[in-house]
């Protein structure tokens, strides 16, 4: 009976262990140089696979579920789909222009920045129609979604503005004024702030959702180029390229908390959903930085590879 208790008690913490790993999100990281996503365990920091896909993959984002991911291919006019937990059977999406910024919504919809046509297009993933096509600002470069207000909003960073579309009419209502060269924005969790990152004028523009104002301008460093909101709100992470660094600042006071020095470039942030770390592409060193989501501080750094750009999320069950 001790024996069979030992084993069953054995099976049943390999099992939880099994699940807990099996529950860790994954990094799913574009390498615009070799034409790969290559995909990372958040538990063990290991690489699980490298997806090889059409050549120059610049943007990654995820579905509001995170099981299905989205790259966007400027250079050739496409867009791949990823099933998270399959990426290594993509499909992909011929479209128009040149698609760079890239934001999920609901029921597949994709919110695509045109870089050389000045438009946000709107293209139904399942078919890889476009829905609509809504001019902008020029150089539109990242976009980010709010569901609360049902806004779409695109940075555009030959303009020095953000353009507000709305989700539902799909069309432009509203274009702000902010920093120089915007090119990076993320959007608070309660969807009353937009934070845009300027790269030329090295700040970052926060503007009220309601009144669509500047509510203030926050120096964070040379050349940044990712923003990226923590899930409580309280803290909103910088990375500058030129400076090589992370900023941390409270949301709040908009001081800064905490500057931390990572690799050569770094550009894209991502935050995993329960907070406790975020991950940063150092694109000329060819590694992650890992920072703690409460200090800001550097835990380690993950070796991936020369040409790494984007970043995103993804659940991997």
């Amino acid at each position: 009976m001790a024996v069979a208790a030992a084993i069953l008690a054995a099976l049943i913490s390999a099992a939880l262990s099994a699940h807990t790993q099996a529950a860790a999100p994954r990094l799913f990281v574009t390498n615009q140089a070799a034409g790969q996503v290559v995909v990372i365990d958040t538990a063990t920091h290991e690489q699980l696979a490298t997806v090889e896909l059409a050549p120059g993959p610049a943007v990654i984002a995820a579905s509001p579920d995170g099981r299905t991911l989205y790259v966007t291919h400027p250079e050739i006019g496409k867009i791949d789909v990823l099933d998270a937990r399959a990426p290594d059977r993509p499909r992909s999406l011929s479209v128009a222009g040149t698609p760079f910024g890239i934001a999920v919504g609901e029921r597949g919809r994709l919110f695509v920045s045109d870089w050389n046509r000045d438009l946000l297009s709107v293209i139904d993933s399942a078919t890889g129609k476009t829905v609509a096509e809504i001019a902008v600002g020029r150089a539109p470069a990242h976009v980010a979604l709010d569901p609360r207000l049902r806004r779409a909003y695109v940075a555009n960073r030959e303009d020095d503005s953000i353009t507000v579309v709305d989700m539902d009419r799909l069309t432009a209502v509203a274009t702000v004024k902010v920093g120089k060269a915007p090119f990076a924005l993320a959007v608070s969790p309660t969807g009353d702030r937009v934070y845009v990152a300027n790269v030329r004028s090295g700040d970052v523009s926060v503007v009220d959702a309601a009144s669509l104002e500047i509510r203030n301008t926050v120096r964070t460093g040379s050349m940044p180029y990712g923003v990226a909101v923590s899930p409580t709100g309280a803290r909103v992470f910088v990375a500058n390229q030129q400076s090589g660094t992370v900023k941390m600042l409270d949301a709040a006071s908009l001081e800064a908390l905490q500057r931390t020095k990572v690799g050569k470039y770094p550009e894209t942030v991502a935050i995993l959903p329960d907070g406790r770390r975020l991950y940063v592409v150092n694109w000329m060193a060819g590694d992650i930085s890992v920072l703690d989501g409460e200090t800001g501080r550097e835990v380690k750094r993950i070796p991936v590879g020369e040409g790494i750009r984007g970043l995103a999320v993804a659940a991997s069950d």
